[in-house]
């Protein structure tokens, strides 16, 4: 162990001719074991050799396969205005809503847009209600209702999922990378997100599904 060879995320890179959001997105999604030192993530030799010969990979497809089967039927709704706990209202459009079933239990599920201040620009979100509590909301990188959106990924204690970090077993059949790959700018979370299309309103239903069983659970 102690004459095991160690790698920088750049020096992985360089190694596959990728650049290096590609490794640290294969990180983020656990198909590529790092360990964290001081803040740097550094890639052990065997764990390379692992995701080289593919062992890392079935063992993310496989943990893929076990995710529990949800059923999403969404339709048209109109616009609705949700009180804050701080007082403030804020109107979404583009509103969807109906019933999703997860784990065994049916859920009333809604979702609606806006756009609002973040991260230093406007940039439009999306909110995903459960049973109607404000489970989780999408950023995207402007207010332009296209692209890409992202969502931080917390555990079941309600900690955000580190960048580096493979996210909890039910993230395993979604798209997750640094949230600040999507939302640039000051106060940006740094953590592990959800992304997905700003149109992806099944995997916006699942976050917020997996989200709001974590909440149910806590005592």
């Amino acid at each position: 162990m102690l004459d095991e060879q160690v790698f920088t995320v750049d020096e992985v890179a360089e190694h596959f001719k990728v650049p290096a959001e590609a490794v640290k997105e294969e990180i983020a999604k656990g198909s590529l074991r790092a360990i964290n030192v001081g803040g740097h993530q550094r890639i052990l030799e065997s764990d390379l050799n692992s995701y080289k010969s593919g062992e890392a990979g079935s063992a993310q497809v496989a943990k893929s396969s076990a995710q529990p089967d949800t059923s999403i039927n969404l339709g048209k709704a109109a616009e609705f205005v949700h009180k804050w706990p701080d007082g403030k209202k804020e109107k979404f459009s583009d509103v969807r809503e109906g019933t999703a079933s997860y784990l065994g239990r049916n859920y009333r599920v809604k979702v609606g847009f806006t756009t609002r201040q973040s991260a230093g620009k406007a940039r439009r979100r999306s909110l995903v209600l459960v049973d109607r509590y404000p489970t989780v909301e999408f950023v995207s990188a402007g207010t332009n209702g296209n692209g890409l959106m992202a969502s931080i990924i917390k555990d079941r204690s309600g900690k955000q999922v580190p960048v580096g970090v493979a996210p909890p077993a039910e993230y395993g059949s979604v798209r997750v990378g640094p949230y600040q790959d999507v939302v640039v700018g000051p106060g940006a979370a740094n953590g592990l997100a959800v992304i997905c299309d700003s149109d992806d309103l099944e995997t916006m239903v699942r976050h917020a599904l997996v989200r709001y069983r974590y909440r149910e659970e806590r005592p």
